[in-house]
């Protein structure tokens, strides 16, 4: 059975994503970068290697 490790990396990375910018909307320039950073720079990436990994290896 495949799994969907890749896909929950990409929603978690979208979601950080989205609650970034909701949050820069809102006037928070604290926080808002780090999330943007952590969801650019970090899930989305991981997303990438685990879901062509994933294709590659089965």
């Amino acid at each position: 059975m495949k799994s969907n490790t890749g896909s929950l990396w990409f929603l978690a990375g979208m979601a950080t994503v989205i609650v970034g910018y909701v949050t820069l909307g809102a006037g928070n320039i604290t926080i808002a970068p780090v999330l943007l950073v952590v969801g650019y720079c970090i899930f989305v990436p991981i997303a990438l290697m685990k879901g062509f990994r994933g294709e590659r290896g089965e």
